[in-house]
């Protein structure tokens, strides 16, 4: 049976069902070896459109799970791609390169390319695309066996508009810093009270046109704009701008900041350019040489508010995460420390200022040094072209930061960063590390160097973990819908407590909110079905419980049951049904919000406001700083000679949906109907682990209709919802018989166990949404309460077309009249994709 309870962009549904693989060579008698971080040494390759420049990438050392990497999307212009690779001391002695789907599992095409001088083309024959976008991953030799990886996805550019559509961008950009040049922009902008313009840290197409044309910040562009195309068809292009700017500042005479610049166009049938959306973030970079301290706090300007920052017990130490940036402030030394950066000051190298990783704070000790974990893409260093999870630990007495291990991954540095504490958690009081891997917890003893298992054999849905990772609940006796007890274990001091369930009920544990433990009760009596067939055993209730074993919060609502919980942002997102004979039909979600307050202390995150900047952020001191001239330090990074080195990865099982939004991952979900939700208001994209289209906001036909439909007959022994899905795998070619359905087995189970595409379980979903897959060419099954369903078969503007297989005749309603007749099995669609 599905277990459908996560936590969105969870990390442990990126490696589940991984193989564990560990290297492990003592440490305690080597020498720790102190060196710098090192500089970028691989090439980094951009591709060619005309004058523009595109894509740009940094190398990978390792062979990378294709289908995790959906970042860009390169133009095959007749034929040819046309890429650049830069000049740099370690000069590729041969490339080549190789064509796959975009599942990344068959590989299309192979060639070799033959010169390396200016700009290299690259041949895609046009029947390899004939079935749309395709991976490329260019190969570059060097010297003994050494290489380097580069991937994007390509496609047939010749009806994306793509001239018009970067020359809009190009104008927009140019101009919008100069408020008079800019005046021909305001007919395109779409200023409301969904713009917040309080602030010019988050500017978008609702802003007003000053904030727009960054009134009074003076912007000068430091270096190259970076652009990347990243989504493109015939409706429309997404086109991200990476790029630093210097802006006039308030105490300083010139901040830097990181800029972020998102545009969807569309060039219409009518030679129309609209902009469809805009976004534009600023963040400042923190820098320990210009005054960032006052006599009120530290001051980290217009930045994202939702700042990571740890504080000693005492008041006196902070660590703060700023743009990529690790910071430490010792207010009684007097020493502000830059911990952990990959950029460089010295060296203004892109490479080196590449944001394909993050920085998350584990804990602090008393006397103010620091865990640590970066995730994501190694920009340099002895890791360097790798991905994967490194646990740092900052002395502060020592000034040096000590790298404890490296966990690689061949996943990309946007899926594995979706969430890095749920898998590993690192100690350094104990000296312990847990890792959670394939159900099993491990607890490896980095000063002893042993290792033993706490618990194993867990399946997904059994265990949750904290964001950070120092918490983690897990069921004991019992499977997931059986379990009666839960033990909450807190990895940080090695001390926990159980949660018990009442007579005939089962406990199953959901996420944490912050440090609130989040779990649900539900009792035997109450197992069911969804309306898709699945069986189910829902919750009653749930209960909140903090550190102290103390329930802060219980949710219970009369024959209301929770099937699914999502979380997202300290809130939790209940998926809710109710019952109906022996059917659990969706309700309208609700949700629970985070109860838990950050600590007290002297040192507290605080917003102010300013005249030219608007909202700024600043860590406040409340018996302030006197000295705000501190000395600045740059810690040591040490590595211990033959350090332990962990290894684990699997492939994406069906159930798993990324959402891509505003040029990047949004998140990571197990529920389609929720990912659809998620793409739609964020007009962007949803598809499945194998990059398969579930939907995309604003790219399908006004109209369609599928004419065909085979043989649409009732069989014996089959339901309507049985005969629209045979009806859905005829047309794909597919043969599926329902006969031989195993008990408590869904519809959707059946289909994803039968054949390679998968099927889709979307809920609590519009009959407009919907018409996306229809438009694909492919039917939706629509559920219509009490065991029925119809099959949609074609859609306009307006209106829907759906065929009865109980009357054997085709209807049209409204849009809004499919809404009406799906209600009752909670707005629930069965869809598939190849």
């Amino acid at each position: 049976m599905k277990t459908k309870v996560i936590h969105a962009g969870v990390l442990a549904g990126v490696f589940i069902l991984a193989i564990l693989v560990f290297s492990y060579i003592t440490n305690k008698d080597n020498e720790d070896l102190t060196s710098d971080i090192g500089s970028a040494t691989l090439p980094r390759v951009s591709f060619v459109y005309g004058d523009y420049e595109i894509n740009g990438q940094n190398g990978y050392v390792s062979d990378m799970d294709l289908a995790t990497m959906r970042g860009a999307v390169t133009p095959v212009e007749n034929g040819t791609v046309k890429m650049r690779i830069q000049d740099t001391d370690k000069k590729p002695q041969s490339a080549e390169y190789e064509i796959f789907s975009i599942d990344g599992r068959k590989n299309l095409y192979s060639g070799k390319i033959k010169s390396l001088e200016d700009t290299v083309e690259i041949t895609v024959p046009q029947k390899v695309l004939a079935d749309g976008e395709r991976f490329l991953r260019v190969t570059l030799h060097f010297e003994g066996e050494e290489r380097a990886y580069y991937y994007t996805r390509i496609d047939d550019s010749s009806d994306w508009n793509m001239d018009k559509c970067m020359s809009y961008v190009k104008n927009f950009h140019e101009k919008e810093m100069d408020a008079e040049a800019a005046q021909e922009l305001k007919a395109d902008l779409e200023p409301s009270s969904e713009g917040d313009n309080s602030t010019f840290q988050t500017v978008n197409i609702h802003s007003d046109f000053d904030h727009i044309t960054w009134s009074g910040l003076s912007p000068e562009i430091v270096g190259d704009v970076q652009w990347e195309v990243m989504e493109a068809n015939s409706q429309y292009m997404s086109i991200l701008l990476s790029y630093q700017v210097n802006c006039k500042g308030e105490i300083n005479e010139t901040d830097r900041y990181n800029i972020k610049e998102f545009f969807r166009v569309r060039y219409s049938e009518n030679r129309q350019m609209y902009l469809l959306d805009y976004e534009r973030t600023m963040n400042q970079l923190f820098d320990g040489n210009k005054q960032n301290l006052t006599e009120d706090g530290i001051l980290l300007g217009v930045t994202d508010p939702d700042v990571d920052y740890l504080v000693n017990k005492e008041g006196t130490v902070v660590s703060f995460v700023q743009e990529r940036e690790l910071w430490n402030y010792n207010k009684e030394e007097d020493h502000l420390s830059c911990v952990f950066s990959y950029a460089n000051a010295e060296n203004q190298d892109v490479r080196n200022s590449l944001d394909h990783h993050s920085i998350q704070l584990v804990s602090m000790d008393q006397d103010g040094s620091t865990t640590f974990t970066v995730t994501g893409y190694v920009n340099r260093g002895p890791q360097e072209g790798k991905v994967g999870v490194a646990v740092y630990y900052y002395d502060i007495n020592k000034n040096s930061v000590e790298e404890i291990v490296f966990i690689p991954s061949t996943k990309s540095h946007e899926v594995l960063g979706s969430d890095p504490g749920k898998l590993v958690y690192y100690s350094n009081t104990s000296g312990k590390l847990y890792v959670m891997q394939d159900g099993t917890l491990y607890e490896l003893d980095l000063i002893h160097d042993t290792r033993k298992t706490l618990v194993k054999s867990l399946d997904q849905g059994q265990y949750v973990s904290s964001q950070e990772g120092h918490l983690l609940a897990y069921q004991k006796k019992g499977e997931i819908n059986s379990a009666t007890e839960i033990e909450v274990l807190n990895l940080a001091t090695g001390k926990g407590y159980k949660v018990t369930a009442g007579e005939n009920e089962s406990i199953r544990p959901l996420g944490f909110i912050r440090n609130d433990f989040v779990y649900g009760t539900a009792k035997q009596g109450d197992l069911g079905v969804t309306a898709s067939g699945e069986t189910v055993v829902p919750m009653y209730k749930l209960e909140i419980r903090n550190q102290r074993n103390e329930t802060v919060k219980t949710y219970q609502e009369n024959n209301v049951f929770v099937l699914e919980v999502v979380f997202e942002d300290d809130m939790a997102t209940l998926k809710r049904a109710v019952k109906s004979g022996n059917t659990y039909n969706y309700v309208a979600a609700d949700y629970i919000t985070n109860n838990e307050e950050r600590e007290e202390s002297n040192i507290y995150l605080d917003s102010y406001t300013s005249e030219t900047r608007g909202t700024q952020i600043r860590l406040a001191y409340e018996d302030g700083i006197e000295d705000t001239s501190p000395k600045i330090l740059q810690p040591k990074f040490s590595m211990t000679e033959g350090q332990m080195t962990l290894s684990f990865d699997s492939a994406e099982k069906k159930g798993t949906y990324y959402v891509y939004a505003f040029g990047k991952l949004q998140g990571i979900y197990q529920n389609a109907g929720y990912a659809v939700k998620k793409a739609d208001d964020m007009d962007g994209v949803a598809v499945t682990s194998r990059l398969a289209y579930v939907y995309e906001r604003g790219n399908k036909p006004v109209s369609y209709q599928i004419s065909e439909l085979g043989d649409t007959a009732v069989k014996e022994g089959e339901n309507a919802l049985e005969t629209c899905m045979r009806i859905i795998m005829q047309l794909q070619k597919l043969n599926v018989e329902f006969q031989d359905i195993k008990d408590g087995e869904s519809v959707i189970d059946h289909i994803n166990s039968t054949v390679a595409g998968e099927a889709l379980e979307l809920s609590d979903c519009t009959a407009e949404q919907i018409t996306y897959l229809v438009g694909q060419g492919i039917p939706v099954a629509a559920l219509t309460g009490n065991g029925n369903a119809v099959l949609l078969t074609g859609y306009d503007k307006a209106t829907v077309t759906y065929f009865d297989v109980a009357s054997q005749s085709e209807k049209t309603v409204t849009l809004e009249r499919m809404d009406e007749m799906t209600k009752p099995a909670g707005n629930t669609y069965i869809g598939y994709t190849k």
